[in-house]
């Protein structure tokens, strides 16, 4: 029977927040209440707002506890969750290298569902984004230093009655280390195998306890050196799917078709082509096939061996300072206050990528918004070679042909980028009567961005300067007297090293951009038995009211906005919403050994309107070791800042052009649709086939951006499963999820556009899809234009297992578990087109995740060893993997099948009488190299040839630290 009882003072209460109490997680403990202590204390438990005696919920929850952590060595968070098997990075210090304003982050999700789908909570509180809110909303994991972190709480299962918006996938609830007596100094220490990536870190932390109350201030700085892509053999070179010199299909290396010295390529208008023969040859239509032709800047002919993965990262570079405080006061026997501070600063430095490359025909002259600019092959620019060259072939101006060139004079576009989190959590709990307590606080957070990227042009000072004229001495110099008075000097792009640092000076612009994040949470509530009892005791309520606003802006730069950088365009992001919660939550214990749980929320969101969401779970223990458990939830995310206000941004990714590869005489509605369009009828007629060059391939920009009509994701769950307590010292954990969510929200895929303008009719067909796709003089496409929408329905379900055993072992106790996580289905499916893909077997959706690990510990010494499966899966499961350069589909199980994995991580510590302890270990210990996936594969991410979410990229990897008590 469950009985009133006055709550410790030591245990803060918050009815609201959810937090829970510091005590750690052992697994499971026996559920037997017969003889139970009535006035056993009661804590709060993530997953509900109830306090209650017994640590489990009707909901699954996994725990990472501090000796967790500190076994592991980690530094960051966001390398402590992704070890875990029901949790996957979601941005990293990796996948993110290639990025701007996402660059350093590091970011969780559960179930592969999305970072968005995952609510973040700390102490059992909202915390506000880091992410910038031009491209989406994630709880920055940077932001809470792993040296301040009790424990970690998955619960995996969607929790929106309980939490609010966002916990579709379920919720990561990190504790933090609040009740501190004395002083704490920790440093730690690492390096690779290969004697690079060095890390370090130096924590103090400080605290006092009195009779009213306890306080608590902590200070730290960390910082990882990251490494570049050059550091490892597998992502040193920029690599993709192709074919070798004997014809074979293999990994080649991909270099870029925008050199630094210049590349000029047309279609000759006066030497006709030559066959296998040496006769002339002719299209399909009958004209003559003209000679292609590429040219080096200088007039040379082309030879390109530029390698961009030089100037990449592998692991951006990361510098931290952070502080956090803390107060807990009663101010009276019944009323006690709290308050939390974190500040954290985060700062990348010397992140870079490839020099930035220039299309001068389209980028400067415009001739892809029908600029009718360029430059005369009789410009005193030109050398010799070339202009002989452009004239024999009848070419008169530039902008006649391709002109590209990568601008190595600029140096590597560079990003440094500073976060700065700061975030306050302030409150009052009051005990009423001993039975009823209420608890009101209020958190405010605010996240502030501000990057500088380098290696950027002014594309309008370049034009200028591309115009040139001879003086009176025979001095070149620009043609506009305005510009030359502001310093404009010749830029002469014609062969490599040739842009002299004058011209440099002239039209390299700084690229300033930033962005803020704030959230404000105001909430307050009520807790306590009911005078009514049930046959296992009163019945406990919990109920209370919850407002939120959100607010992001961001500011790309004057440049940026107006096109006139030769960085992607992109407008500012503004926007706010708010949304007002009431809820309710009901614990009855039906029986002894029964118990049922009910939630529901009711959300009224300034944007999408009301919804309400609710969750149900009972637990039943037929016998003192075992507890059957399940639950059912329904769950909303409402849409964030970046789905709804997010201002358009330019992009580059891949899209791949129904119209590829098409040739006269093709049938079916879409070779009749791509007919239609002119440019690609003439280019068929002219070359008998839609072949696009390589720098077409790669050259597809275009426009994505938030979306004011986007609607609220809906979510239905269950859960079933049991805890067995087989003996005193072992015990199994087995649940099967199900996930169902509806209306998902996610920026519609390019190339799904493209897909779905061109399967139309003709009557319904529009040439330039409704004027998200435009094509140049060639028919290539060089703008493909998107939004974020409700546009699909996520489907998985599976299966976790974790199992707990010790046992004592001659002077000291063997601990061991085992989790695992199986993923029986993940399937997205199309809401206008109705087609599915079930993504189980991917890399990011392995079959199979686990973990096994063993401690053991004898006095002072602990030693531990880890292993961490990751299955066996394929970069695409729809098996089409295509040649890079020909966009042919490869042999079977060519690039697509990828072997498992296990990581061995070994760590031990010894602890000294005098409050010294020692710890120290290696992760990966084998040096267990990843799955190469390079460009042109699903998964991969630019600049790594891998999935960083999946495979370790760093290697062997030692650390040792010290920590002192006093």
């Amino acid at each position: 029977m469950f009985a009133s009882n006055k709550l410790a003072k030591a245990v803060r209460f918050a009815v609201i927040s959810g937090a829970a109490a510091s005590a750690m997680v052992v697994a499971p403990a026996s559920f037997a209440q017969d003889g139970a202590d009535v006035n056993a204390e009661r804590i709060q438990v993530t997953g509900s707002r109830i306090k209650r005696t017994d640590m489990e919920t009707p909901v699954p929850v996994t725990t990472i506890s501090r000796d967790d952590i500190v076994q592991l060595g980690a530094l960051n968070v966001a390398d402590i969750l992704k070890t875990s098997p029901v949790t996957i990075a979601g941005t990293d210090s990796s996948n993110s290298a290639f990025t701007n304003s996402s660059v350093g982050l590091n970011t969780t999700e559960l179930r592969g569902l999305g970072e968005e789908r995952t609510l973040v909570l700390v102490n059992g509180r909202r915390f506000v984004s880091g992410v910038s809110p031009s491209v989406g909303y994630a709880v920055d994991l940077n932001a809470i230093p792993a040296s301040m972190v009790e424990r970690i709480d998955i619960l995996k299962s969607a929790s929106s009655a309980v939490y609010g918006s966002d916990a579709v996938a379920g919720v990561v609830n990190i504790i933090t280390r609040q009740d501190f007596e004395g002083v704490e100094v920790n440093v730690q220490a690492g390096t690779s195998g290969e004697g690079d990536r060095d890390t370090g870190s130096f924590n103090i932390v400080t605290g006092g306890r009195w009779d009213t109350g306890n306080a608590w201030v902590s200070l730290g700085y960390d910082e990882d050196d990251g490494l570049k892509s050059t550091d490892r053999d597998f992502s040193k070179k920029d690599i993709a799917w192709g074919l070798d010199d004997e014809g074979n299909e293999a990994i080649v290396d991909l270099f870029s078709s925008y050199p630094p010295q210049g590349r000029v390529s047309y279609t000759s208008k006066t030497r006709q082509a030559t066959d296998a023969n040496g006769d002339p040859a002719f299209n399909e239509d009958g004209t003559p096939r003209m000679v292609s032709v590429s040219l080096n800047g200088d007039g040379t002919p082309f030879d390109n061996r530029f390698n961009r993965a030089e100037y990449r990262q592998l692991i951006t570079p990361l510098e931290r300072k952070y502080a956090a405080a803390g107060i807990n006061l009663d101010i009276s026997p019944n009323v006690s206050v709290f308050t939390e501070l974190n500040y954290n600063n985060a700062k990348t430095t010397d992140s870079t990528i490839e020099p930035t490359p220039l299309d001068v025909v389209n980028d400067v002259w415009l001739k892809d918004r029908n600029g009718t600019g360029g430059m005369d092959v009789n410009s005193p620019l030109l050398p010799d070679t070339l202009r002989d060259q452009l004239m024999l072939d009848g070419i008169t101006n530039l902008n006649e042909t391709t002109f590209v060139r990568r601008q190595l004079e600029f140096g590597a576009r560079s990003t440094n980028l500073e976060r700065d989190t700061i975030r306050l959590a302030t409150g009052l709990d009051w005990d009423i009567d001993g039975n009823w307590i209420s608890s009101t606080y209020v958190t405010w957070g605010k996240t502030d961005q501000v990057q500088e990227n380098g290696g950027q042009v002014n594309v309008e000072r370049a034009a200028l300067a591309l115009d040139v004229i001879e003086d009176a001495d025979g001095n070149l110099i620009c043609a506009d007297e305005h510009a030359r008075l502001q310093g404009c000097v010749p830029l002469n792009y014609f062969g490599e090293g040739t842009v002299s640092d004058a011209a440099v000076d002239y039209i390299q612009v700084p690229a300033k951009v930033s962005g803020q994040v704030e959230q404000t949470v105001v909430a307050t509530g009520i807790a306590g038995d009911l005078p009514f009892e049930l046959s296992g005791g009163l019945v406990a309520v919990a109920a209370g009211i919850e407002w939120r606003e959100e607010k992001g802006s961001f500011n790309p730069g004057d440049l940026a906005q107006t096109g006139a950088s030769s960085t992607n365009k992109s407008e500012p992001t503004d926007g706010r919403f708010d949304t007002t919660d009431i809820y309710g939550e009901v614990a009855m214990p039906i029986l002894d050994n029964l118990s049922v749980d009910l939630a529901a929320r009711y959300s009224d969101h300034s944007i999408v309107g009301g919804n309400v969401t609710w969750n149900a779970g009972v637990e039943y223990t037929p016998i003192d070791s075992l507890k059957i458990r399940a639950s059912a939830a329904t769950a909303i995310r409402t849409p964030n800042i970046s789905e709804l206000f997010g201002g358009r941004g330019e992009t580059f990714a891949g899209v791949t052009d129904p119209c590829s590869g098409l040739k006269a005489g093709d049938t079916g509605q879409v070779a009749v649709n791509c007919l239609s369009i002119p440019e690609v009828a003439d280019r068929v007629a002219r070359e008998g086939v839609f072949e696009l060059t390589q720098a077409e391939l790669q050259g597809t920009g275009g426009f994505i951006g938030g979306n004011e009509e986007v609607q609220e994701e809906t979510s239905d769950s269950w859960s079933v499963g049991f805890i067995w307590q087989a003996m005193d010292n072992l015990a199994f954990t087995v649940d099967y999820w199900d996930y169902s969510i509806e209306d998902a929200i996610l920026t519609t895929p390019r190339t799904t556009v493209l897909d779905r303008c061109f399967a139309l009719s003709s009557a319904d067909f529009s040439q330039n899809c409704n004027g998200n796709a435009i094509r140049d003089a060639q028919g290539a496409l060089i703008e493909v234009n998107s939004g974020t929408s409700n546009e699909n329905n996520l489907d998985t379900s599976g299966i976790d297992f974790e199992a707990n055993h010790s046992i004592d072992i001659g002077p000291g106790t063997l601990s061991t578990q085992a989790i695992w996580t199986y993923t029986r289905e993940y399937v997205e499916t199309e809401i206008e087109s109705g087609s599915s893909i079930d993504y189980v077997g991917e890399v990011l959706n392995p079959r199979h995740r686990a973990n096994l690990n063993l401690a053991y510990t004898m006095d002072n010494i602990s030693v531990a060893w880890r292993a961490r499966y990751w299955d066996h899966s394929v970069d695409s499961v729809s098996g089409d993997n295509v040649n890079f350069y020909t966009g042919e589909i490869l042999a079977e199980g060519k690039g697509n099948e990828l072997g498992s994995v296990t990581y061995h991580d070994l760590s031990g510590g010894y602890y000294f009488d005098n409050g010294i302890e020692l710890n120290a270990g290696v992760r990966n210990l084998f040096d267990k190299q990843p799955n190469v996936l390079p460009q042109g594969t699903s998964n991969g991410s630019t600049g790594i040839n891998t999935a960083s979410e999946a495979y370790d990229v760093t290697g062997r990897y030692f650390y040792a630290g010290v920590t002192a008590k006093f």
